[in-house]
């Protein structure tokens, strides 16, 4: 084995460090999806800020690329690093739950179904994803948006603090009060700026909802439509809507659209309040009372197991036209039925009442995606490599026809400044695409704190606008 890294097995005395053909070293290299693996030269297992800070030097002084895994949940295999050190921060899951303060702090390599579990043993949530194993790293530090958005407002609108390791490798803690400016720059562009290895959320009392999945024929597309309508008219402020055209299972082969329902309230009252769709007739009604945490688990099933996955999104303005939207779920499902094993596949309209969001001035944060759209997004899941080209290319055209139709071509509403979900693009975006009016000063703040552009992700501030010199590594943050 080369002696490379005998200095930095020495120093990281917790953790592990792996080259391949170590125990562990394959299995270190796995990722939600297998699309997004690729064979590191060394894999730090860091168990405390203190060792991705070491990491992180032996890296820069060695000119290796780096990047770091929280969960490594991205489909843009920005989690891992062909020929360089990937920072695993899988070790680093402690939550612990300060209920009389309201508050949870939970290190870098957690999943949000950890935080969830925490909290809910004292009838608590915080804001985070509808997919419990999601990495709270990248879900965080580009916005964060989930099921208690619609109460709430955005993940990073609720954090307290964060820690991190910045690329001189000095350990800082940034808030309100502690280093203003990048707390700032970390609320929206985090993975810009280093390695967080420790967040602080408020967290808020919660208990059992309502809700769950309605599935129905295509042949209702019209009414659900026509619902999703009068319920932006609504103005609800506090409870979700999703329509979801997908494949039923236990299959996966009959093309349907589901209603995914969230009543953050009784099961009379839920009832209530969608009885409309209820009045529909569905072919399965799965909603009941339940946890919140059980509601994060939902599309636990559809995302089990090994294989390749693409996720990708745009947005679109109210109101939609039926025609357009039963369009677009022909196309997904067309698609998804013409490929093996891709009925797990899904396009899910998400109607979250954006009311809590726009509470936070657009300035507040370095988030710029604050407006009156909703998100649209695309997990195209399937097993054979063969397809990944043509995956790419269905989920872009899929994307450009809804954006055309129903989205902001030529029409972006004042306040809608960057109209793209950092979090769920796979593609290159343009720094004023990713971050809008943003940009400037968050250039600023590079030049301040990392002026060699050593954290660098797919969405670049700076935009990349030269190559990295030749004594100065390029690293890659965040899963």
């Amino acid at each position: 084995m080369s002696d490379k890294y005998a200095q930095l097995r020495q120093e990281i005395t917790a953790g592990d460090v792996l080259q391949p053909g170590d125990a562990g070293y394959e299995e270190s290299l796995k990722r939600w999806s297998a699309s997004s693996e690729r064979l590191a030269a060394v894999v730090v297992r860091v168990t405390s800020p203190e060792e991705v800070s070491t990491a992180i030097r032996f890296a820069t002084a060695q000119k290796l690329p780096l990047t770091t895994r929280g969960g490594g949940h991205s489909t843009s295999g920005a989690s891992s690093c062909a020929g360089g050190m990937v920072i695993d921060l899988s070790h680093m899951r402690n939550v612990k739950v300060d209920a009389a303060a309201r508050t949870v702090t939970y290190e870098g390599g957690c999943l949000f179904g950890d935080v969830d579990s925490a909290l809910a043993a004292h009838g608590l949530a915080t804001v985070g994803g509808l997919y419990n194993q999601t990495g709270v790293g990248g879900l965080v530090l580009g916005g964060g948006h989930g099921f208690l958005t619609a109460r709430h407002g955005l993940a990073i609108d609720n954090l307290v603090s964060v820690e991190m390791v910045l690329a001189d490798g000095s350990i800082i803690t940034v808030s309100e009060t502690e280093k203003p400016d990048l707390f700032w720059a970390v609320r929206g562009a985090g993975a810009q700026f280093g390695v967080v290895t420790r967040f602080t959320s408020r967290a808020h009392p919660q208990g059992d909802i309502w809700g769950g999945v309605l599935v129905f024929g295509l042949d209702k597309v019209p009414e659900l439509v026509a619902f999703a309508n009068e319920f932006h008219g609504r103005g609800a402020i506090d409870h979700n809507l999703i329509l979801i055209f997908t494949c039923a299972p236990p299959e996966y082969t009959t093309p349907v659209v589901c209603a995914g329902v969230f009543y953050n309230g009784s099961e009379t009252e839920g009832k209530q309040f969608f009885a409309p769709l209820l009045a529909l007739n569905p072919i399965a009604d799965m909603t009941g009372v339940m946890p919140y945490p059980a509601a994060n688990a939902l599309l636990n099933p559809r995302f089990e197991g090994p294989g390749r996955r693409l996720m990708g999104s745009c947005s679109v303005l109210m109101p939609l036209d039926a025609e357009v939207i039963a369009e677009a779920g022909r196309r997904l499902l067309d698609f998804t039925t013409s490929h093996d094993n891709m009925g797990k596949s899904l396009i899910a309209f998400e109607f979250f009442p954006t009311a809590a969001v726009q509470a936070t001035p657009h300035n507040a944060t370095a988030f710029a995606n604050r407006g009156e759209h909703y998100l649209v997004a695309m997990a195209l899941l399937y097993d054979n490599p063969s397809y990944d080209d043509e995956v790419r290319t269905f989920k872009r055209q899929l994307a450009e026809y809804i954006t055309t139709n129903c989205g902001y071509h030529g029409k972006r509403p004042p306040g809608d400044r960057a109209p793209v979900y950092v979090n769920l693009e796979h593609g290159t975006l343009s720094a004023e695409d990713a971050f809008g009016d943003h940009v400037e000063r968050l250039r600023e703040l590079k030049r301040r704190y990392d002026p060699d552009n050593v954290f660098h992700t797919w969405h670049s501030v700076v935009g990349n606008p030269n190559p990295p010199s030749a004594d100065k590594p390029r690293l890659h943050i965040w899963t």
